[in-house]
C-alpha cells in the first residue's frame, strides 16, 4: 500500500484519539464560533464538562475572558492567519491559570475559513519556576547590595574610630583635634551621601513631568563638564535637530546623562572623543489594534577599553563597579530614572572597542501626530 494512502487510513480511523491524546487543551469552532470539539486537556483546565460546553457558542462557555473574543477577531478581521497571547484563563468557578493561547483559522481545499482552532498550553509549570528564578535574583541582588552597602560603611567607620581613639588621647594637642574632628565629619558627610544615593534607588518616584528638549538638557551636561581647554577629550555633537521632545523630569534626566558622559570621559583615553548623538525609535504594540510608539535615543560612546563581556550584564546593578573609586550606584540609579520615565537604559560594548550607552525615552505625545 502506498505511504500517503497508509496515512489517510490511519489518520481516517484515529484523528479523534490523536486530537484527544494532545497534552494541550484543543477547541474546534465552526464558523459562527459554537464549540464543535473539546478535549479532555481542554475541559480540565476550564473546568468544564465536553457534553455541556459541545454545541454551545464559545463567547458564552467561555465568558470572563474577553482577551481570547479579541483573538478570535483578530484572525477574523486583519486576515491574519493565527495569532497567539499569554493570558489568564478564567474557568468554572472563577479559577484562573496562566495559558497560551493560540488562535488559527481553518480552511478548506478552497481556502475558505470553515472554523478556528484554539489550543490552550497551561504555563502554571512555567509560572511557577519563572517566579522562583526572579525571587532566587531577587535574593542574589539583595546579596550583593548587602555586601557593597556593608563595605562601603565599614571603611568610614573605620575612619571615624581610628579619629575618636586620637582625639581621646590625652596627649592630643589643638591642631590634631582639629585634624581629627575633619575627619569624623568628611567621613559623616560621605556616608549621608551614600544614604542619599540608596535612597534614589530605593525610594518613591519623584519625577516632575514638563515638556524636555534633550538637545538643551545635553548641552547644559557639556557645559558643565568644561570648555574645550580644561578636559581631557574633545565632545562630538551628533545631533537631528529636528527631533521632538520628551515627557520627563528635566532634573533627573540632566543626572543620567551628566552621569553617563562622566563615565565615558573617565575611561577615555587623553585627546579622545565622546560622541552624543540623537536619533528617533519606532516600537510596535498590541492595544486590541495595532498602533505605533515612537522613542528618541541618545547615544553615549567612548574610546575606553570597553566592557568584559562578562561584567556586561551586571553593570547596572548596585555596588557593581569596574572603577578604582565610586560607590557604583550610579548606573543603577540611572537605570531606574529611565524605566520610571517608561524608557530602557542599554550597553553595547566591544573589549578594546569603547562602550556605547544608550537612553531611549518615548517621545511627547502632545509634539506630534
Amino acid at each position: 500500500m502506498p505511504m500517503k494512502q497508509a496515512e489517510e487510513r490511519f489518520l481516517s480511523a484515529h484523528w479523534l484519539n490523536v486530537l484527544e491524546s494532545l497534552d494541550d487543551g484543543l477547541l474546534l469552532l465552526d464558523e459562527v464560533r459554537r464549540i464543535v470539539f473539546m478535549n479532555e486537556s481542554a475541559s480540565l483546565l476550564t473546568g468544564l464538562s465536553i457534553e455541556r460546553a459541545t454545541g454551545q457558542p464559545a463567547q458564552d462557555v467561555l465568558r470572563g475572558n474577553r482577551w481570547l473574543d479579541d483573538l478570535l477577531d483578530a484572525t477574523g478581521t486583519s486576515g491574519v492567519r493565527s495569532v497567539q497571547a499569554d493570558a489568564t484563563l478564567t474557568g468554572r468557578f472563577g479559577r484562573t491559570r496562566p495559558v497560551r493561547a493560540a488562535v488559527t483559522m481553518m480552511t478548506d481545499s478552497l481556502g475558505k475559513q470553515v472554523g478556528t482552532i484554539v489550543t490552550l498550553h497551561d504555563r502554571s509549570h512555567e509560572s511557577e519556576l519563572e517566579s522562583r528564578n526572579r525571587e532566587a535574583d531577587r535574593l542574589g541582588q539583595l546579596e550583593i547590595l548587602l555586601a557593597g552597602l556593608a563595605h562601603e560603611i565599614k571603611n568610614p567607620l573605620s575612619g571615624m574610630r581610628g579619629a575618636a581613639q586620637l582625639l581621646s588621647a590625652s596627649n592630643a594637642d589643638e591642631n590634631r583635634r582639629r585634624e581629627c574632628t575633619q575627619i569624623i565629619v568628611s567621613e559623616i558627610d560621605r556616608l549621608n551621601g551614600l544614604m542619599t544615593q540608596l535612597l534614589d534607588l530605593s525610594g518613591p518616584s519623584r519625577l516632575e513631568r514638563t515638556r524636555v528638549n534633550m538637545h538643551e538638557v545635553v548641552d547644559q551636561v557639556l557645559a558643565i563638564e568644561g570648555t574645550d581647554d580644561d578636559r581631557k577629550v574633545r565632545f562630538v555633537r551628533r545631533f537631528d535637530p529636528s527631533l521632538p521632545c520628551v515627557r520627563g523630569d528635566r532634573g533627573r534626566l540632566t543626572q543620567v546623562l551628566l552621569n553617563l558622559v562622566r563615565n565615558a570621559v573617565e575611561v577615555s583615553p587623553k585627546g579622545g572623543q565622546v560622541v552624543i548623538s540623537t536619533r528617533m525609535e519606532t516600537s510596535f504594540y498590541m492595544t486590541g489594534a495595532e498602533g505605533r510608539e515612537r522613542f528618541l535615543s541618545i547615544d553615549v560612546s567612548d574610546q575606553g577599553p570597553g566592557i568584559a563581556a562578562e561584567d556586561q550584564g551586571r553593570v547596572f546593578a548596585p555596588f557593581f563597579t569596574t572603577k578604582s573609586e565610586g560607590t557604583g550606584l550610579g548606573l543603577a540609579i540611572s537605570q531606574r530614572i529611565v524605566s520610571e520615565h517608561g524608557g530602557m537604559l542599554r550597553l553595547h560594548s566591544e573589549p578594546g572597542l569603547g562602550a556605547t550607552f544608550t537612553m531611549t525615552l518615548p517621545v511627547d505625545r502632545s509634539t506630534h501626530a
